[in-house]
This record gives structure tokens, C-alpha cells and sequence, in this order.
């Protein structure tokens, strides 16, 4: 039956119920056979048409795959069963006739596709891994398909843009690997290169959970005295001071959508986690600084650069040899808990803000006194300048000294089990077609000691 004759039967339909309808009345018996009868044929004329279209469309979709559509057909399959089963059979791995793939060849594979996603994202690469540069013009999407290929699915190249990010996006897939390598990679590459500037001068700490841990500072032990012929030894107590120390979680989490994939936008992949990296480290660096410019109130109830603490100028001065030579001094005299030990502490950092740099250097740097003639500075070379401007908003004339962490305590930052870089991990989203990613890192900053301290608040 051709489409014309089918339409006919249904324009006779159409004339036996407008009929009935002028008439405002039912079907007769004869009509109700003839409309039956009528309706019976444009079944069979629809059914033979749906299922020379499955036909046809399973079919074409086995030529895309060179598969044979003989048994589809005749088990009556629908179109989407069909095509659920030949995915099925994509995911099922077969090994390459022609190649064996090992797992060294894997890794290699792996790492130059790393740092050509990197390269082409902008991050500097010292020594790409061998095959980067010739991967380093492939799309995601291309990347995608190779991972696939490797994986021993068949023909990944017909499948579909969404089909083709499911199956590689997959978990424990090695384009997800990939991917995750590079954005790492891109951290890593960045934080070690942030500029900042704590890392000189503070202690660095670790706790094993978040519950907080307690550092002591324990006293200096008693001068030995004299001990008369058969006299008694005099007890001595140590004293201890303890500081509690806490790490926390700081984070971010951002998405590589799957139009950014298609469109090989490579931004979220490599320079958002390096951007993120970047904010991670000024994050600590931020929060170092604001120990020393905000003066807070530390473990004894007493802010930081007290009078109480003998650690802060009487009066603000400029950067030279007096000032910084009464900031020393202070510094030597300090003396431990019980009063009974100088600690005789050498700073060792002069640190300052933005606004104070040149300032600090020519002081640093010159070997004679700048304002008298032929006048030598003691100083020269014996404090390594740090110039940080996360100080400036505090303070544009404040400066400071500090000891060595490795002898004095000072500012400690402490990481949580040691890990001092930030974690990148991503996962499938289900909010949106596309890969979510998060990046975090556990630390705390906490003064532990003042003594290693000095503050002059400048003019």
C-alpha cells in the first residue's frame, strides 16, 4: 500500500464520521463495519511502515559499526536496544591483532600526552617528555579517541561527540588519568613558582589531624650551685609553656563542561588549576603577613609586639645602623621562661614592606654608613632583606626583624600530615555534562614564639 492509498482509507473515515455527525447521530451497523474495516487496513499499513524504518535504521547503524544487522532484525529489537547493545560491545576491550600495548609504552604514552596538554595550555615545560611535541597539536576530543583506541574499543572515531566523552570520561579511564596528570601537573608547576616570600622566614609544622596539637616551649634548666660538704642538691623545676596549634581546609571547586572538551578549550584544564595553585600560596603567605601586621593577641593574652614582650621599639625610627642595631640588641637580651637564661637570638631577616625596598636595600647593601662621610656600616650583608607587600596595607613604614627558624621559633605554618602542596581531584558530575574538579589544602599559621620577634613602626 502506498502513502496516497493509506491517506485515502483515512479520508473515508473522515466522510463516514462526518456523515453520522451532520446527521447527529451514531454509526449504523453497516457504517461501524466499513470504519472497522477501513481502520484495520491503516494498521497494517503502519505497522509494515515502522517497521521498514527499524529496518533501515538498524541497518545504517550497522554499516557505521561493519557489523551484521541480520540478527538485530530478526529478533525484533527496537532502535535503542540496538544501539545499547552495540555500545555494550564497544566497551567489551580487545587486544590489537597487531599491537601489544604494555604498560611501559602506557606510561609513556600517558606522560607525553601530560605535557602536551601543558604546552598547549601555556605552562612552561623544562624538559617535555619524549612524544609531547608531536602529540601537542591533538584536540581533547582527538586525545579522547586515541586513549579509547589504546583501550582496545573499536572504531571510538564513529562515535558521537557525548557518546565518545561518556566512555572516555569514564573513572578509571586513562584520558580521565590524562587529564587529571595535567591539571596536577599545571598545580604544581605554578605553586612551586608563586612569589612568595614566607617560606624564607618561618618554621614550617605538622599535625596529624584537625583536632588541634599542643607545642611546648620548655624552660631553661637552673644555674648549678654550690653544693656544701654534705650538703643537700637543691631541686629545680623545669617550667613549660604549651601553644596550641590548628590546621584547617581551604578550597575551591570549578568544572571542564563538556562544550568546553568539544570546543578544546583548555583553560579550566590547565590554567585554572594553575590559577587556583597561585591563589593557594598567596592564601598562606596572606595569613603569615597578617600575623605580623595586625598585631594580634597570641598565646599569653599579649599581642605579639608588646612592651610586656621587650620586642617593639620604644619609638619609631628609620631603617639604619641605630634603630636596627637597638632591634638587635633587643633581641640578644632576650630571655627564656623563667628569666634565668639570656638567649643571646641574632635576627637574621630584616623584613619590610613594598614601600620600604629601596630604602632596605640601600642599607642592606652599601658598605659605608649613607650619611656620614667614610663611615663603615656594621650591618652591611649581615640581615638578608625580605620584601613582601602584603605588609603595605598594614603599615607603609613599619619594619621588622627576625631570627632563623631552624634556632628561634618564630611563625610556624603547619600542614596537615606533611602535605604542603594542594590536592586536585575530579570526578563525573552529574550537575552538568562534564568533569567537576576541586582543589584544597589543610594548614594553619600560628606564632609560637615572640622572642624570635622584633617590630619598629617606623616613621
Amino acid at each position: 500500500m502506498t502513502k496516497e492509498e493509506a491517506r485515502a482509507l483515512v479520508n473515508r473515515q473522515q466522510e463516514i464520521l462526518d456523515g453520522a455527525k451532520a446527521m447527529n447521530r451514531d454509526l449504523t451497523p453497516s457504517e461501524q463495519v466499513e470504519f472497522d474495516a477501513l481502520q484495520r487496513e491503516i494498521d497494517t499499513f503502519i505497522a509494515e511502515t515502522e517497521e521498514e524504518y527499524r529496518v533501515d535504521t538498524i541497518t545504517s547503524i550497522c554499516r557505521d559499526f561493519n557489523l551484521d544487522p541480520a540478527g538485530y532484525i530478526s529478533s525484533g529489537a527496537s532502535t535503542d536496544e540496538v544501539r545499547a547493545s552495540i555500545l555494550d560491545k564497544l566497551k567489551i576491550e580487545r587486544k590489537s591483532p597487531k599491537v601489544t600495548i604494555t604498560n611501559y609504552e602506557t606510561d609513556k604514552f600517558r606522560d607525553a600526552a601530560v605535557d602536551a596538554l601543558l604546552l598547549r595550555g601555556g605552562i612552561d615545560i623544562q624538559e617535555p617528555a619524549p612524544g609531547a611535541k608531536e602529540l601537542q597539536g591533538m584536540r581533547l576530543t582527538g586525545l579522547a579517541t586515541e586513549c579509547l583506541i589504546r583501550r582496545g574499543i573499536y572504531s571510538p572515531q564513529r562515535l558521537d561527540d557525548d557518546v565518545l566523552l561518556r566512555e572516555a570520561l569514564s573513572p578509571d579511564s586513562q584520558f580521565a588519568s590524562i587529564m587529571s596528570s595535567a591539571a596536577n601537573k599545571a598545580m604544581a608547576v605554578t605553586y612551586r613558582a608563586a612569589r612568595t616570600t614566607y617560606q624564607r622566614w618561618t618554621g614550617r609544622g605538622s599535625n596529624s589531624d584537625f583536632k588541634g596539637a599542643t607545642h611546648y616551649q620548655i624552660s631553661e634548666a637552673g644555674d648549678l650551685v654550690r653544693v656544701s660538704q654534705g650538703g643537700e642538691f637543691e631541686f629545680d623545676e623545669i617550667r613549660d609553656q604549651g601553644v596550641r596549634k590548628s590546621v584547617a581546609t581551604f578550597g575551591r571547586s570549578w568544572g571542564l563542561t563538556r562544550q568546553a572538551i568539544i570546543n578544546d578549550d583548555l583553560g579550566a584544564l590547565t590554567k585554572l588549576p594553575a590559577a587556583y595553585a597561585g591563589a593557594a600560596a598567596r592564601g598562606i603567605n596572606r595569613l603569615v603577613y597578617m600575623q605580623l601586621g595586625s598585631n594580634p593577641v597570641i598565646y599569653d593574652g599579649v599581642q605579639l609586639f608588646n612592651a610586656a614582650h621587650a620586642n617593639i621599639a620604644p619609638a619609631g625610627g628609620i631603617i639604619n645602623i641605630a634603630n636596627v642595631g637597638a632591634g638587635r640588641a633587643a633581641m640578644k637580651r632576650q630571655t627564656n621562661l623563667r628569666g634565668l637564661e639570656t638567649l643571646n637570638i641574632k635576627p637574621k631577616y630584616l623584613i619590610v614592606p613594598a614601600s620600604l625596598e629601596t630604602d632596605t636595600q640601600r642599607f642592606i647593601l652599601k658598605a659605608y654608613y649613607p650619611t656620614t662621610q667614610g663611615a663603615i656600616n656594621p650591618l652591611a650583608s649581615a640581615l638578608e632583606p625580605v620584601v613582601d607587600a602584603e605588609l603595605d596595607p598594614y603599615s607603609l613604614t613599619a619594619w621588622y626583624l627576625a631570627a632563623d627558624p631552624q634556632e628561634v621559633d618564630t611563625i610556624e605554618v603547619t600542614y596537615l600530615n606533611e602535605k604542603d602542596v594542594p590536592t586536585i581531584e575530579n570526578e563525573p558530575s552529574f550537575d552538568y555534562l562534564g568533569v567537576k574538579w576541586r582543589i584544597y589544602i589543610d594548614y594553619g599559621v600560628t606564632v609560637l614564639d615572640y622572642r624570635g620577634l622584633y617590630m619598629n613602626a617606623g616613621i
